[in-house]
């Protein structure tokens, strides 16, 4: 009976997941000839630069969404008492509005500060973007702290500082590395923030819709595809290994 019940699922991802990666994947290895031709294509210098802004934008992305979400889902978590659902809702409020309206929300803020089209708006409109999903991860995590552990380092005779540090930070790295992964792995590969607020700002999203949908280069543009999992994989990967397990 258990097996019936996640059958539907099943079959959902195999028809909108499974069978479009593995035509995907068919696609960058130019079936039937079954080359890795458009692989070697797509590591020349220029596509080397375009990995290199994709990864230095989702890294600041993720850094500042965890700079600014850690004292927000703490203060929700540890010290908002009664106010602790209105501020969640506050939190999710965002996700009730369209992507794309949100983003041309942020152009009417930046344009009077004469912003547009650089990497200060992309950072601005992608640090937006994805805040919430640092803070939803981090609150879960903080919120099943026992207050009773932070009380006996007081007693004990530890500073705030060292309560943070010793206590609190090591306790919450499972909404750490959980929100990391969430901000990281679609910031990587982000295409509507960069085409509205960067202008040419090149990243592996808007090269692979060139790819596919303005010059038709499936081939190529599918294999840029299956290099940018590959490389969040392994990311994902080696990050867990080193942070622990993710429990959410």
């Amino acid at each position: 009976m258990k097996r019936l019940l996640a059958f539907p699922s099943l079959i959902y991802l195999l028809v909108f997941f499974y069978i479009p990666f593995l035509i995907v994947l068919l696609y960058s290895l130019d079936f039937p000839n079954l080359t890795l031709k458009y692989y070697f294509e797509i590591l020349d210098s220029l596509y080397l630069k375009v990995f290199i802004n994709s990864l230095v934008l989702a890294v600041v992305t993720t850094v500042l969404c965890l700079v600014l979400a850690y004292p927000v889902a703490y203060y929700i978590a540890l010290k908002a008492g009664k106010w602790k659902n209105f501020l969640l809702i506050l939190v999710i409020l965002p996700f009730w509005i369209s992507f794309l309206l949100r983003t041309y929300a942020i152009m009417t803020l930046l344009n009077p500060l004469g912003l547009m089209f650089t990497f200060t708006a992309v950072v601005l409109g992608m640090v937006y973007d994805y805040l919430p999903f640092m803070i939803l991860p981090l609150y879960a995590s903080l919120e099943r702290l026992s207050k009773s552990q932070i009380e006996v380092s007081y007693v004990l005779g530890a500073k705030p500082s060292e309560t943070f540090l010793r206590v609190t930070l090591p306790l919450s790295k499972p909404g750490i590395v959980a929100g990391i992964i969430l901000v990281f792995t679609p910031a990587l590969g982000e295409f509507v923030v960069p085409v509205m607020l960067g202008g040419t700002y090149a990243t592996i999203g808007t090269v692979t819709w060139d790819l596919f949908l303005r010059y038709h280069n499936w081939w190529k543009g599918s294999a840029l595809s299956m290099l940018y999992i590959a490389i969040v994989l392994i990311a994902i990967i080696l990050y867990i290994r080193r942070s622990g397990r993710i429990e959410l």
